[in-house]
């Protein structure tokens, strides 16, 4: 009986770091799928990550693909020098979804 008391603190704490742990490299493994990506594929991730990832703000200047990361870190891919970027949105009755 005197070890299910520890034990039992000891599980709950393992449990209450677990959560943490995998957050922390849920935003490593989001930052680094970044790495080495055009503005094409950045631009397709932000729009991907726009509804699955709503912590991960992201958009667009005349240069380049900014994300901002709950940490607050900034990651930014440069748009080519030789096009450019149009967003169109239908803003018939409403703004975006």
């Amino acid at each position: 009986m005197k070890f299910i008391v520890p034990s039992l603190i000891l599980f709950l704490g393992v449990i209450w770091f677990l959560p943490a742990c995998s957050t922390q490299s849920d935003e490593k493994s989001d930052e680094a799928r970044l790495n080495k990506v055009d503005a094409v594929e950045a631009i397709a991730i932000a729009n991907e990550w726009n509804w699955s990832k709503k912590e991960i703000t992201s958009y667009v200047t005349p240069r380049e693909v900014v994300f901002k990361f709950p940490d607050e870190k900034v990651k930014k891919i440069p748009l080519p020098e030789d096009k450019m970027m149009v967003a169109v949105a239908p803003y018939i009755n409403s703004t975006h979804q």
